[in-house]
This record gives C-alpha cells, sequence and structure tokens, in this order.
C-alpha cells in the first residue's frame, strides 16, 4: 500500500520541549492513518460497517442535511466542541486524522474552516456543497478583528459563508448532498431523491414563512448584532446595518454612542441577535425604543430540536415581533 502524504495541518501549534515525544508518536499515526493514495479517476471507498456511509462536517447544517438525506444509510459526524465556533475551529492531529478516514467530508464552501486547506484529503472525499452556487456568494466589507469564544481572534471581512440562513441555498447544499451520496450508493438513490424531495417541502414552507415576514417587514430599519445575516437580508430583501456586539459581553461607552449615531441615520426599532444579549444590554436597548428578537444562526446544535426547528423559531421571534408591533 503507497501511504498519501500527509503535511501536519498547523505550523502555529507550539509544543513544549517535553512533548517532542508525543509530537514524532501523532506525526507516525498521521503518517500510518493516512487514505491509500489513490488514482482520482479511481472509484470511491464505500465503508464496511453495516453498509453505512461515514460522513465528517464542517458545521451543524451540513451534518443535519447529511442525515435527512441519508437516513440510515449514513452515519455523520461533527466533532466540533460546542463553544467553538466551527468556522474559526483548529483540530488537533488526531481529529484530522479521523477526517481522513470518512467516505465523504462535506465542506460549507465560501471560505468557511480554512484549515481544511492545510491538511491533506484525497480529492474524492472533499465535497464543497456551495460549489453550484459560487456565483451568488456575498463578499463582505473588511471588518475589525475580535474575540469571542475559545477560537480567539478573527473578522468576518472577505466571503459571507452563513450560507444555509437562504433556506434556497440550504436546498442547493442538500442537491449537492444527495448526488455525492448517489454516486457512492447508486442503489439507493432513489431513496435519497425521496428524502431530498421531503426536505425541499420543508424548506419551501419556511422559504414562504420567510416571504410573509418580509412583506410586513418592508423597508423597515433593522439592525443585526453581527455580521452573519448577509444571505437572509439578500433574499428577503431587508434593510439592516450590521454591527459587532457580542451576547455575552456589556457593549462599552464607545459603541454605545456609536450606536446612537447609527440611529439617527438609520433609526431602527428592532435589533436582531444570535443569542440573548446581557440584561443591562436589553435595559439599555429598551431605553433607547429597541426590540430585540433571536435569529440563532445554528453553525452549531441547538438545546433542543434540529436545525429546521431552530430555523423554524428564529422566523417565529420575527413573526411575534410584527404581532406585538401591529405591523
Amino acid at each position: 500500500m503507497q501511504l498519501a502524504v500527509l503535511q501536519l495541518p498547523f505550523p502555529q501549534l507550539s509544543f513544549e520541549l517535553g512533548a517532542v515525544t508525543r509530537g514524532i508518536a501523532v506525526a507516525a499515526l498521521l503518517l500510518a492513518c493516512s487514505p491509500e493514495q489513490e488514482d482520482p479517476s479511481s472509484g470511491p471507498a464505500v465503508s464496511e460497517e453495516q453498509g453505512r456511509l461515514t460522513l465528517y462536517t464542517v458545521n451543524y447544517p451540513l451534518k443535519y442535511l447529511a442525515e435527512r438525506i441519508g437516513g440510515e444509510v449514513v452515519t455523520a459526524v461533527f466533532p466540533v466542541p460546542p463553544d467553538i465556533d466551527p468556522a474559526y475551529w483548529s483540530p488537533e492531529p488526531e481529529q484530522v486524522v479521523a477526517y481522513q478516514g470518512a467516505d465523504l467530508i462535506l465542506l460549507n464552501g465560501a471560505g468557511y474552516a480554512a484549515w481544511v486547506d492545510r491538511a491533506s484529503f484525497l480529492r474524492r472525499q472533499l465535497i464543497d456543497t456551495s460549489a453550484g452556487f459560487r456565483d451568488r456568494l456575498l463578499l463582505l466589507d473588511q471588518a475589525p478583528v475580535h474575540t469571542h469564544g475559545p477560537e480567539g481572534d478573527h473578522s468576518h471581512s472577505e466571503m459571507s459563508f452563513t450560507t444555509w440562513l437562504d433556506p434556497t441555498l440550504a436546498l442547493e447544499h442538500a442537491r449537492v448532498i444527495a448526488d455525492a451520496l448517489a454516486d457512492l450508493r447508486p442503489d439507493r438513490a432513489e431513496f435519497f431523491e425521496q428524502n431530498l424531495h421531503a426536505l425541499e417541502g420543508d424548506l419551501a414552507r419556511l422559504d414562504q414563512r420567510l416571504e410573509q415576514v418580509a412583506q410586513r417587514l418592508g423597508q423597515l430599519p433593522l439592525v443585526f448584532s453581527h455580521p452573519v445575516y448577509a444571505y437572509l437580508e439578500q433574499r428577503y430583501r431587508l434593510n439592516g446595518r450590521s454591527l459587532h456586539w457580542e451576547p455575552d459581553r456589556v457593549p462599552d461607552t464607545d459603541m454605545w454612542h456609536e450606536f446612537a449615531s447609527l440611529l439617527e441615520a438609520h433609526p431602527a426599532q428592532l435589533m436582531v441577535w444570535e443569542a440573548l444579549p446581557e440584561a443591562e444590554t436589553q435595559h439599555r436597548l429598551a431605553a433607547l425604543g429597541v426590540a430585540i428578537a433571536i435569529y440563532a444562526p445554528s453553525a452549531q446544535p441547538p438545546d433542543t430540536g434540529d436545525w429546521l426547528t431552530a430555523m423554524q423559531s428564529n422566523v417565529a421571534a420575527l413573526e411575534t415581533y410584527l404581532a406585538e408591533g401591529s405591523l
């Protein structure tokens, strides 16, 4: 068996002198466990265990879509710890090895999970699920570097990658997944197509509800706590402005001054958040006449339910605001 040459994907990792032995052992493990290098034109490998295909994903929405389409034919794995934004996660070498053992690795595209570019995989394993709509990907303005969570400093510049917040794009992700699974298991292609059709109906109903919300909102000024809603804004023609506020941090004095200036030019009465902000933030927004709605991007699994129910809850939050505001 010819072993694939694997580049250690994380040059930024530093090891103390006492950890050199562990580093050598891990490097040996990476080489020993690397998938067999194949001619790119050769057929795909299929897991033997119970006939299931093993899929690794880089975020939770892709895991959900893969499970909806693949059903009992797949085992979908999303290994990112719950307190980390998957977009900026850096796996340990042994976690990279686990990805290398997958039948397919489902990528979000749009620059999401950049660590994948620093690791070695077989070409046939990598499925860019946004490849079919690259012409619809959005660029973000250069954004300041900021910190939230263990992933550390980062910015929201370059590509906007929360594509799944547009249900029509979520469906495009799903179609690529269905095609990739059918290529591996053509005997189950009809099963995958049936599951895709059912998912398409759910996403169409979600899209319809959001269209109705958007019609009622019209060009009402909105403020988003974070620049992750670009695809939602574009799909439903929302009149939004984005900040870089974190729900677990109370904005400082300068941030409140900037917010006041923003409201003068963009008199928003609703601020959309990824999660419920601190009580002090809520009180100060209420004093300014700004209501709060939670619209969780759900790159990680929700506490209850699944990705679809999380998206439905997001829409319900906007519907509640409209009902209470009598718009």
